[in-house]
């Protein structure tokens, strides 16, 4: 166990995920990609906070690109540019074989997000504690700018995302958001009509055990040094995936399933490692409690939205739920069937 932690901390340490030049410093591209990132932050904490939080109006930059969150931000830039150059012009399906060159980003993300991610963290909520303390009407007021910044900044932007997409459902549906939720008074509004206050009540009780679970769970994860068990495990398993006729990573059952399933079979030596296990099982067992203690008011729901839309949009939805379900029912089937043995 001492080893792995080495290791992980080796990984956190060693690990760039960013191009640089000779000098050490950032190439063209993630330097550009990271300045908008900046300026962008820039601009949300002025208009954000500067009623509601003068100090984070003006320090909002520095605090999540600085000091503990300085390196990790830094590579979490360079990796967000060099998937968006990746795939930004990619107009056809996303294969395994290009997941399997995605893997070891993924893992040193992960390592540097387990070495660097809590105290980030705290820092961040550090900042916003002391604007809860110093203002009371704080989250109200920053609400009420977003609001504001929302409708004069983004508003049409969005719009003219949704008029330009070739997808009618998401269309559809976006337009309906657009049309009913352009406050947090009507996001409120909404809630209080599907939820009642006990249920608002069981939902923050279960969010707040969900959250403390997580990061029990996430802990342990980089503990275990996960991510690089994880990588190890998924890099053989894309590349054997990616095999005859299964040339698409959102389809899983068929040929990608076969391969799954006899890679698996046919390699003792890549096994699920238990660390993933766990998480993978925990996921079920909050899943199945959700879907039991809420179904009715899901149910309820769906029923509105339904009466909201048009019979093209339904059959759409239907058409994606039904494969989401053949989908996960697939993976379930190849887990259930290889899933290790664990203390």
């Amino acid at each position: 166990m001492k080893l792995l932690v080495l290791l992980a901390l080796t990984a956190v340490v060693l690990a760039d995920l960013c191009p640089r030049n000779k000098k050490g410093g950032l190439q063209k591209g993630p330097r550009k990609f990271s300045e908008g990132a900046k300026s962008a932050v820039r601009v949300a904490g002025t208009a954000l906070f500067t009623l509601s939080c003068s100090e984070l109006s003006d320090s909002l930059e520095s605090v999540v690109f600085e000091g503990d969150c300085a390196h990790l931000t830094e590579q979490a830039m360079c990796y967000g540019y060099t998937m968006k150059k990746k795939y930004e012009k990619q107009t056809e399906p996303v294969s395994y074989g290009q997941l399997v060159e995605d893997v070891d980003g993924v893992r040193d993300m992960g390592n540097l997000a387990c070495g660097h991610a809590r105290a980030c963290y705290d820092q961040i909520a550090a900042a916003v504690q002391k604007c809860e303390a110093e203002n009371s009407n704080f989250v109200e007021q920053t609400l009420e700018a977003a609001e504001l910044m929302y409708s004069l900044t983004y508003k049409s932007e969005v719009q003219k995302i949704v008029d330009s997409s070739s997808e009618p459902l998401f269309k559809e549906l976006a337009n309906l958001v657009m049309d009913n939720f352009n406050s947090a008074a009507d996001i409120e509004a909404a809630l209080n009509s599907f939820f009642s206050k006990e249920n608002q009540s069981e939902i923050v009780t279960d969010a707040e055990f969900a959250r403390k679970q997580f990061i029990t769970i996430a802990q342990g994860f980089c503990d275990d040094g996960c991510f690089d068990k994880s990588a190890a495990f998924f890099e053989p398993l894309f590349t054997a995936m990616d095999a005859g006729q299964c040339t698409v990573a959102s389809e899983f059952c068929g040929p990608c399933k076969e391969n799954a399933a006899n890679f698996l079979d046919g390699n003792q030596n890549v096994v699920m490692p238990c660390c993933l296990k766990k998480v993978a099982e925990t996921g079920f067992r909050a899943y199945n409690r959700v879907e039991e203690k809420y179904r009715s008011i899901i149910d309820r729901f769906d029923a509105d939205l339904s009466e909201q839309l048009s019979d093209e949009a339904n059959y759409r939805i239907k058409g994606i739920v039904n494969e989401l379900k053949e989908q996960s029912a697939c993976i379930k089937e190849v887990y259930d069937g290889n899933k290790p043995e664990c203390a």
